[in-house]
């Protein structure tokens, strides 16, 4: 020992027991709950054996909601040992990755876990993020605004951060204390590995700690993936103090550390933003692009609880009628997904396939609970008209496409709306009126009818009937109408007809009313609606779409489109902003893994196609649409070393749908293929119109600037890939998206500023983890098969492109990408075809949002009268922002809803609130609520309703 060692006061090591437990990976979720049963129920018997054991529950509740599944009648005493402390849980419900969901997701999955962790006593005050693949550049301010100043990080923290303890800020300058974890949340885990060896242990343990802590105490984590304490460990701790006079070590939970660590000092460190460094540790951020069929589902069920079922019950539907127990439902579906292993894709078949299961209950629950609402307002109007419903809480246009009753001799149609505006329309389809024509003998009316259930007949209502000789027709429609009929009775004329001549052969026609598929492009107020009905005759439209009739280019005064012959585009704006070779494929091997893309050693990019077609599909004036079929030879897989790609090919088609509608300043581009090959990436390339060397990119309630560059050094190449929501924009171009997607900023070929997006549609994988990837040197996980990872078969994915001048900005990426999103929900009027013209409510705005750059995340009910609304600032410099009509109180309220002071509402019933740089803000509004017909939800629930 120096003398300088012997002369330090010993080091005080808090030594936490705890365990990571990752709820599905490399086995189900519900075989590992069996270990964790197991686990808990050791945790339980060693805090009762011994009073100075401590543990921490890895900082989400579903651990202990797992366990008492199983084991109900622990609950008391759970509760007991949460109560002395000594049982550290909560904060989260989940342990989540927290790029690859939305910030909406990442604060339900808080408040779930915060309120869950009440039921048995104070929850663990630390933002607890031990093996996130980095961290979101909000975290900080969520973690501020829901009353934490804590945070425990590993994965993602930069070189620059040279000690255990450091000062993390957000965007808007919230902060918190970071205690970030050398060598992980297992940095102890080996220390009494060896029980004879305990104060070569402790003396390693130190000598390891000193460059880091320093004379501070230090923070040592003894546990790691799936284990459980050994029952002996307060007796080899009192051993250890024993024989190891360099240290004194004491048990503790997280939350004792937190509280007696170093203060920071104005020496230490500061970090700002987010956290995706590979400096020390792998951040794995192949993730986003691995089994992108699981992103998509998020996407879609995010949207649809945060955009649609949330706000629309909340603003169509009376207090009474607020469906709470569904939406709870849901949302726990959506955060128990959020778990890394389990949305980033990374685990066995059996999990993905869970998982997708778990999306796909809340993507039903949140689907119809917006066509409830909507099916609710629609009885405001009449049987026969249309009604279409902004999510967005500004005012705006959408297009909308109805199946409407048009009769057979009108021509031109337009449809009229509320207020005697009239649009124009484009006639997508007909309805073909004849569904049944036989013959049979007026005996075999029985025979007729077995057909129909009720009123129900080839998925039409009966309606009526006509006979005319020895033809009997029946008339249906896709609605019921009138809506209530004697369906015995009718059943009964027509059989007495039949049968009255029982040897005649009769004609039995069943036709359906006249009716035809259109397209309008309709204005709606601020989540509000408007009423549109059929008239014979012309409408008025700007921006009407025209297509070549070879489909080589389209225009719709905003943007112009020309296809290329290699099958790209050319996308030119008003303002002269054009991009040029937008839509190219490159395809190209990978041997990597779940987490890590990695390119055979002697890869071969496919990027020129074979051949190239290109027809126009729909000429406008609504919608135009042209098909571009682009067929390559794409290697079947890698070679079994996975040096280099096989030689056998598959013919691929790749389909290009691109389309352009009225009023919209961006191009739609659908991509869809089969895909039959293995072990590659396909990518889809978009060239800027002007030279950038970095990006930005909608993130978790924030605006995020990315280089090209990432920081690596710890034997993961450092790819500058990064995961993108709702939109990545650079050099004057915007990507709007409809799910999460991987994106990277590269160099393009065509010139050496010049550069391009590139987004991964498809990465096909077959293990979880490869040990020899040649990306990455550490292995991630378990080298297990996971062939539902290769993504074989039918895949298509779905984004736009928005060329402008300026910055993101100047360009109103965010309005673009609003509307690109969320489309107008639509359901057929619910009233009686003699129902008041126009509808009382059509064109008034319920709640509007008026702030450049400001976005509503969230609006949901809170205590009856009260709405939550959740505002955030996209822009890096205060913003103001507005609220109206008719709010009659409002109040401050924090990020978990609790109340706080009351805000002052204008005279005329607007609310004006002053958001500071990037801020997220929660407030409470009591609002004018006017009659609602959507307190009739069992009619608004009918067959009727499409979204």
């Amino acid at each position: 020992m120096t003398s300088e060692a012997a002369t330090r006061a010993p080091t005080t090591i808090h030594l936490v027991p705890h365990t990571h437990w990752d709820r599905e990976w490399y086995r189900p979720f519900q075989s590992f709950r069996m270990q964790l049963v197991d686990l808990v129920d050791r945790v339980l018997d060693m805090l009762e054996a011994d009073d100075d054991f401590t543990f921490t529950l890895d900082g989400q509740l579903a651990t202990v909601d797992d366990y008492l599944e199983i084991r109900p009648e622990q609950e008391e005493r759970l509760r007991g040992h949460v109560a002395s402390g000594r049982l550290a849980i909560g904060p989260w419900l989940i342990l989540m990755d927290e790029f690859l969901v939305s910030g909406e997701t990442l604060v339900r999955n808080l408040e779930m876990g915060w309120a869950r962790a009440h039921d048995f006593g104070e929850p663990m005050h630390v933002g607890y993020l031990p093996d996130m693949f980095g961290h979101v550049a909000q975290m900080p301010q969520i973690l501020r605004r829901a009353g934490l100043a804590d945070a425990v990080v590993w994965r993602g923290v930069p070189a620059s951060i040279d000690r255990h303890g450091f000062r993390w800020e957000s965007p808007d300058g919230s902060w918190v204390r970071a205690e970030y974890l050398p060598s992980g949340y297992g940095n102890a885990a080996g220390m009494f590995a060896v029980p004879d060896r305990l104060d070569a242990a402790a003396t390693r343990f130190v000598e390891w700690s000193r460059p880091w802590f320093g004379d501070d105490p230090v923070l040592a984590m003894y546990g790691t993936d799936h284990t459980a304490p050994v029952p002996e460990l307060a007796a080899l701790v009192g051993r250890l103090n024993e024989v190891h006079e360099a240290s004194h070590v004491k048990l503790s939970t997280l939350a004792d550390y937190v509280a007696a660590a170093t203060p920071l000092r104005d020496s230490d460190p500061c970090w700002r933003g987010e956290m995706r460094s590979g400096a020390r540790a792998n951040v794995l951020m192949g993730v986003a692009s691995a089994h992108i069929d699981i992103k998509q589902a998020a996407g879609r069920a995010e949207n649809l609880l945060e955009r649609y079922a949330e706000p629309l019950s909340a603003i169509h539907l009376p207090a009474h009628a607020w469906p709470a127990p569904f939406l709870s439902l849901a949302w726990r579906r959506v955060v128990e997904n959020s778990a890394h292993d389990s949305i980033c894709g990374c685990s066995v078949d059996p999990v993905a396939r869970q998982v997708l299961v778990r999306f796909a209950e809340a993507e039903q629950v949140a689907g119809t609970l917006s066509r409830r609402a909507a099916g609710g307002v629609a009885t405001s109007v009449p049987a026969g008209a249309l009604l279409a419903l902004n999510p967005s809480p500004t005012p705006r246009t959408d297009l909308v496409e109805a199946e409407l009753l048009v009769p057979d001799e009108w021509g031109e149609v337009a449809l009229e709306l509320h207020d005697g505006t009239r649009v124009a329309t484009q006639e997508l389809a007909r309805k073909e009126p004849l569904l049944f024509d036989a013959t049979i003998r007026g005996a075999e009316a029985d025979d007729l009818f077995r057909r129909f259930h009720g009123r129900e007949i080839f998925d039409h209502s009966w309606n009526g009937y006509r006979i005319d000789g020895r033809t009997v027709t029946l008339e249906v429609d896709s609605d019921p109408d009138p809506a209530w009929l004697d369906v015995d009775e009718l059943r009964a004329e027509v059989m007495a007809a039949l049968r009255s001549a029982p040897a005649d052969e009769w004609q039995i026609r069943i036709v359906a009313r006249s009716r035809r598929t259109l397209a309008a492009v309709m204005p709606a107020p601020a989540l509000g609606w408007t009423a549109a009905r059929a008239v014979e005759g012309a409408g008025d439209g700007d921006n009407a779409v025209q297509v070549a009739p070879d489909g080589r280019t389209l225009d719709n005064g905003l943007v112009a489109v020309t296809v290329d012959d290699d099958g790209t585009l050319r996308i030119r704006s008003t303002d002269g902003t054009e991009a040029v070779g937008v839509g190219r494929i490159v395809e190209g091997g990978d041997f990597g893994d779940s987490y890590n893309y990695g390119p055979p050693a002697s890869d071969r990019l496919v990027e020129h196609p074979e051949t190239v077609e290109v027809r126009a599909d729909l000429g406008g004036p609504i919608r135009g649409r042209t098909v571009v079929t682009r067929s390559y030879a794409w290697p079947a897989g890698l070679t079994a070393d996975g040096s280099e790609r096989t030689s056998a090919s598959v013919p691929t088609e790749v389909v290009m749908e691109v389309e352009l509608r009225a009023g919209e300043p961006f191009v739609r581009i659908g991509i869809a293929f089969d895909n039959q090959s293995d072990d590659h990436r396909v990518r889809l390339h978009a060239p800027l119109p002007r030279p950038a060397d970095a990006s930005h990119a909608e993130g978790q309630f924030a605006v995020v600037e990315r280089g090209m560059k990432g920081e690596g050094g710890y034997r993961e190449e450092p790819l500058a890939t990064y995961p993108a929501h709702g939109w990545v924009d650079a050099g004057g171009l915007g990507l709007l998206l409809t799910h999460l997607a991987e994106y990277e900023l590269l160099e393009a070929p065509s010139a050496p500023s010049a550069r391009e997006l590139a987004v991964t549609l498809l990465r096909s994988t077959g293990l979880i983890s490869r040990n020899d990837n040649p990306y990455r040197e550490d292995p991630a996980g378990p080298e297990l098969a996971i062939p539902a990872a290769q993504m074989r078969g039918r895949w298509r994915y779905e984004l736009a492109c928005l060329p402008h001048a300026g910055s993101w900005i100047e360009g109103d990426v965010p309005r673009a990408a609003d509307r690109y999103r969320h489309p107008f929900v639509t359901a057929p009027g619910g009233g009686t075809r003699d129902a008041t013209w126009p509808p009382a409510q059509a064109g008034l705005p319920l709640l509007e949002v008026q702030g450049d750059q400001v976005v509503l995340s969230a609006l949901r009910r809170r205590d009856g009268a009260w709405l939550e609304a959740r505002l955030v600032n996209l822009a890096s410099d205060a913003r103001t922002v507005t609220l109206t009509p008719g709010i009659l109180e409002a109040r401050e309220a924090d990020l978990l809803g609790a109340a706080g002071e009351p805000l002052p509402v204008g005279d005329a019933g607007a609310l004006e609130l002053r958001l500071g740089p990037a801020e997220i803000r929660t407030i409470h509004l009591r609002r004018e609520e006017t009659a609602l017909a959507g307190s009739d939800l069992l009619d608004a629930a009918g067959p009727r309703q499409n979204a």
